[in-house]
């Protein structure tokens, strides 16, 4: 008896992230899950040139939309422009993170702004905005959400920084208060770094600095924060978590 092989194509889905940040940190994720095969969004207010670099590299798999992160009806909008182009949404990423000293003496309301409302309102407008999506992808995880946080804010904030820690303080609360909100479907989890990319505005003895502060006096190593990214991105049974990824900067004790 002749067997036949059926010759109909295999259709695999592309999975689908949204990414917030993509300068730094966030440039490395984002090109890491590309070359996975990921549609990948992205969200930027001053990186064309981030944006055209993965276009030229990974071509239409790449979708992206300026916004200010800022505004709360606009990250509404780009959210679901950005989910409309990619057809769909697996992941979110927040990585978006305005990092500027604010002494408290001279703590001012814009001061407060520019770090709460990129940060933690973002991430909890564009949050609610993914999740409806997220809950009609077929599977029993629908959608999985990872804020990027700071390892001293649950521990030791360090002084001049108020309004940044304020602000990342309240994303991680958003982590606990989503993940309960959106069970049993859609994961929320997120990754509290250490010292990982230099600031561009520290100077090479002050990065030191920090890096020494770290029991294993090193930065924390890009590979290992895309490989917890893609960790969070397959996991079934976390949710609610803040994973420090800081050196064990966290168990060094005091810092100003």
């Amino acid at each position: 008896m002749q067997s036949y092989i059926s010759l109909q194509p295999i259709i695999i889905a592309m999975r689908r992230a949204i990414i917030t940040g993509i300068r730094r940190i966030g440039y490395e994720v984002a090109k890491s899950l590309l070359e996975d095969g990921w549609v990948v969004g992205l969200l930027y207010k001053s990186s064309e040139d981030v944006v055209k670099k993965l276009r030229e590299q990974f071509g239409e798999r790449v979708h992206a939309i300026k916004a200010d992160l800022s505004v709360w009806h606009e990250c509404q909008r780009v959210t679901v422009d950005l989910i409309e182009k990619m057809e769909g949404v697996d992941a979110f990423l927040h990585l978006a993170s305005p990092y500027e000293p604010t002494p408290l003496h001279n703590l001012k309301e814009e001061d407060v702004d520019l770090h709460f409302r990129p940060i933690a309102q973002a991430f909890l407008v564009m949050s609610k905005e993914v999740y409806p999506f997220m809950l009609k992808n077929q599977s029993t995880v629908k959608g999985r959400i990872v804020a990027f946080g700071d390892w001293a804010t649950n521990t030791t904030p360090y002084r001049n920084y108020s309004a940044y820690f304020l602000a990342k303080g309240a994303m991680h609360t958003a982590v606990k208060v989503l993940a309960k909100e959106f069970a049993p479907h859609v994961l929320v989890n997120s990754i509290a770094m250490g010292p990982t990319v230099k600031p561009q505005d520290f100077s090479e003895e002050k990065w030191q600095e920090y890096i020494n502060k770290t029991p294993l006096k090193r930065a924390v190593s890009i590979n290992d924060v895309i490989k917890l990214t893609k960790f969070l991105l397959e996991v079934e049974s976390m949710t609610g978590e803040i994973i420090m990824l800081d050196s064990g900067r966290h168990v060094a004790g005091e810092c100003t």
